[in-house]
């Protein structure tokens, strides 16, 4: 059958219209430009940035602190190091697991860079790349630990959280180092074309993260054993490898959170990372992944991880104090969670 003969025999004239005069093709096309419209405007992305936008325009006319350049610039670095934690967090959100120890790798690394930098007096770029070497083996452990041992991700990273703290506070007494070069000190406070440093690599980091879930077989490997791990190992994938990497991609974007901060602070410390942890997970749940496993995304991570930095610098620019903070921060996650858990109910 030809494609005249098709057309005429579905309804359609010899000319190649339908009725209305409309040309099947363009049609099809329109309708398809349609139902793409209408899957981004009720996307719970789209509901989130919608959120985000709303919020920066109250905060304009709320505050005339908040549009300034110093107070965009301190918001735009604690977004992007929040968010490199946090697009770790996703990938072990995505396969139903959890990472608890983000915070204290965080430590761990920041006084990592300080001994090795200050107190051996290594070169800035080899100390980088040991701390980062050292923060990684963190996640290896909870990895190997996890996939092999059997024993959950919750319980795992829980007492990785113990450990990596007691490292830090252990090797460096509870004291800070500081003196370091002014050439590491410019990845954290100095800027590109105007913007920070953190930006640009926390931008950079997104992106990729982003290409590896959605493009890579490895992303969907990942989204396979968070929906169904049985049928994951039934068909083949290598379970254990995944989770593995995954907890070794956390701990490493845990670890660059850490060169960075440490740089912009100037101070290699102990305490810092203190509650990332339930910072990375809430910026994940409410960017839309499940506790479950298998739903989630960086773009829905990085607008949850904006919103909830937005919402502190607005309570700091209001005058409320930082004790509601956690509050206002430990409900919008709960609520976050109730959401989720009703719309998979629904489905």
């Amino acid at each position: 059958m030809t494609i005249k003969e098709a057309v005429v025999g579905t309804g359609g004239t010899a000319g190649g219209t339908v009725p209305n005069g409309t040309p099947p093709a363009r049609q099809g096309v329109g309708q398809r430009i349609r139902g793409q419209a209408w899957k981004v405007l009720t996307a719970r992305e789209s509901s989130l940035a919608g959120v985000v936008i709303v919020l920066v325009i109250f905060l304009s006319f709320a505050s005339p602190y908040f549009m300034t350049v110093g107070n965009l610039t301190v918001v735009g670095r604690q977004i992007a190091l929040a968010l490199i934690i946090s697009v770790g967090m996703t990938f072990v959100i995505l396969i139903g697991g959890i990472d608890l120890s983000v915070g204290s790798t965080v430590a761990l690394v920041s006084v990592l860079t300080g001994q090795l930098m200050v107190t051996s007096g290594l070169p800035p770029a080899l100390a980088v790349i040991l701390a980062l070497i050292g923060g990684t083996l963190v996640g290896l452990v909870n990895g190997t630990i996890n996939a092999f041992v059997g024993i959950p991700s919750f319980v795992v990273t829980l007492g990785m959280l113990a450990v990596a703290r007691g490292l830090a506070l252990g090797t460096t007494g509870g004291s800070t180092i500081s003196g370091f070069p002014a050439a590491f000190l410019y990845l954290g406070q100095g800027s590109f074309l105007g913007i920070p440093i953190p930006v640009w690599i926390a931008v950079v980091i997104a992106f990729a993260a982003h290409f590896v879930l959605t493009r890579t077989t490895f992303g969907r490997h990942i989204y396979f054993v968070g929906s169904n791990e049985e049928a994951a190992k039934l068909s083949g994938i290598r379970v254990r490898r995944v989770k593995i990497a995954v907890f070794m991609i956390s701990a490493s974007l845990a670890s660059v959170s850490g060169i960075l901060e440490t740089a912009r602070l100037s101070v290699g410390q102990p305490a810092a990372g203190n509650g990332y942890e339930l910072l990375a997970i809430g910026a994940a749940v409410i960017g839309g992944a499940s506790l479950f496993g298998g739903v989630g995304g960086i773009l829905g991570t990085a607008l949850g991880t904006s919103l909830l930095l937005l919402i502190q610098n607005a309570l700091i620019l209001l005058g409320i104090s930082a004790y509601w903070q956690q509050v206002f921060s430990g409900v919008i996650i709960v609520a976050a969670v109730a959401l989720n858990m009703w719309r998979r109910g629904r489905r």
